[in-house]
């Protein structure tokens, strides 16, 4: 397959992969996954909804897709315990694939031109709307400097205001319900980036506004699975083997250790404590707030720059649902205003700081897309 064949199917794919999206379905993209029947299968999307999970296979051929790949989509259905299988193709499907997938019944056919039709459709319906600011440029930027900028002999201005550019970013208003202990679950209000992927939290007696998780998400899932449950608690090493095997307590020094997740206590015997980065409840509440009653516009006031989202809702809810076990009812997208300030010291160093434009007060936004 050559260059040119290669990069128009990952255009395909990322279709499919907005398709998804917008139909606010949690995913994970070319999982390899270990089946009940002990082969590993590979599969192109392996999707989540209300009535369980099912695969979705992207053939980008030149030819109609044939009845083999509708029989191997309906095997790794069977395989990994998906209730049905999507093929979707950019070719269209030969007689004997439509009849096999109308006998077998759990393979759903789809075409490209079916999908971008649907795509449309769901675009049609959203409606962009603007968060009004709370702040002005001018206000933002004075006090960026006021209560940023660094001072000498704690008095005198090192850093002034030199320029300050404002913008609008995409964040997604999220409804879920959130387990908080064994049996016990709690309605939660989320605010996520839609730039970044991952949750916002709001400590308001700091005049912050961060996002998070941002340690965690490329950790394998296994691995995320032990830190969820140890995350915040103090574990000996044995308990670790004994429970997970030698191989886990390895995989937890090489990947929690760099990233400042794993602190040894004590040598003999080992025990360590397993940092907890997951934020308060009440602070991803605190962020969902500061967006909630405020007056809301059609278009962006002048002189702002709204950027596009990165990652889409069904990125997006996957994210919560394997971080946080949120499971996700609704996704809304909506646009805050920020401001980003440059500040620049007498030697014409220079740096750039996040402000809200939103919150009743002035606030830092620490985002590493910005960085």
């Amino acid at each position: 397959m050559g260059k040119a064949s290669v990069e128009k199917g990952r255009a395909f794919e990322d279709t499919v992969e907005l398709w998804l999206s917008l139909r606010g379905l949690g995913y994970e993209k070319r999982p390899r996954v270990r089946t009940r029947l002990g082969y590993v299968a590979e599969v192109d999307f392996l999707v989540y909804d209300r009535q369980g999970k099912f695969i979705v296979e992207v053939k980008n051929l030149e030819k109609p897709v044939d009845r083999d790949v509708v029989l191997k989509a309906w095997n790794n259905a069977f395989a990994l315990g998906a209730y049905k299988a999507i093929v979707v193709s950019a070719s269209g499907f030969t007689d004997a694939a439509v009849s096999l997938a109308r006998r077998i019944g759990v393979v759903e056919l789809r075409t490209l031109d079916e999908i971008v039709v649907d795509i449309e459709s769901l675009k049609s319906r959203r409606e962009l709307l603007y968060v009004e600011p709370s702040i002005t440029a001018w206000s933002a930027m004075r006090w960026a400097e006021d209560m940023l900028g660094e001072r000498r002999l704690l008095v005198f201005k090192a850093e002034r205001g030199e320029s300050v550019e404002p913008l609008y970013i995409p964040v997604y208003h999220v409804k879920a319900s959130v387990q908080v202990e064994a049996g016990r679950y709690r309605d939660l209000r989320i605010l996520a980036s839609s730039l970044t992927g991952l949750p916002i939290a709001y400590d308001r007696s700091s005049k912050r506004m961060k996002e998070v998780l941002d340690a965690l998400v490329d950790l394998p899932l296994d691995l995320l699975e032990v830190y969820r449950v140890h995350a915040g608690r103090r574990v000996a090493r044995t308990d670790i083997v004994y429970s997970y095997g030698e191989a886990m307590w390895i995989k937890m020094i090489r990947h929690l250790t760099p990233r400042g997740l794993l602190r040894r206590v004590s040598e003999k015997p080992v025990v360590v404590e397993v940092v907890n980065v997951y934020p308060p409840l009440g602070q991803l509440e605190e962020a969902v707030a500061t967006i909630e009653g405020k007056r809301m516009l059609r278009e962006p006031p002048q002189n702002f720059e709204a950027r596009e989202p990165i990652y889409t809702p069904g990125s997006v809810k996957h994210l919560l649902e394997i971080m946080l076990k949120a499971e996700v009812k609704t996704i809304n997208q909506v646009h805050v205003p920020v401001f980003k300030v440059k500040l620049v010291d007498n030697k014409g160093n220079y740096r750039y700081v996040i402000i809200t434009g939103w919150t009743k007060e002035a606030s830092v936004y620490e985002s590493k897309y910005f960085a």
